[in-house]
């Protein structure tokens, strides 16, 4: 029996992508504090979201510890490359892109205090 994806049907030949942005702009805006609802490695906390998590989670993970390293740079890089590119034509309001770009600097993977 073959298997069949209920995404993404077989004859279509898009590649799949992830969006980095996904679940980071879920609820933040909207909960003060808010926490991740995974654990990324040993923390929940955004502020605990650093390259050495990365460098944990790779180690449990089995991964190549510079190959997660440098996607998660890159993914970071591009992401606020975007968000600075598009935040103001994106469908939300103003006070919800004020909350994200203060969000976005207390985070040790943007600012590189990581």
């Amino acid at each position: 029996m073959a298997t069949r994806s209920m995404t993404r049907p077989q004859h279509v030949s898009v590649a799949a992508r992830l969006a980095p942005a996904y679940d980071f702009l879920s609820t933040i805006p909207y909960i003060a504090n808010d926490k991740s609802a995974l654990t990324f490695s040993r923390t929940k906390e955004f502020t605990g979201f650093t390259l050495d998590e990365l460098a944990h989670l790779s180690a449990k993970a089995y991964l190549p510890r510079k190959l997660v390293l440098d996607t998660a740079k890159e993914t970071v890089a591009l992401f606020m490359e975007r968000w600075e590119a598009e935040k103001a034509a994106l469908p939300m309001r103003q006070d919800v892109v004020e909350t994200m770009d203060k969000h976005l600097v207390t985070l040790p993977i943007v600012t590189g205090k990581a």
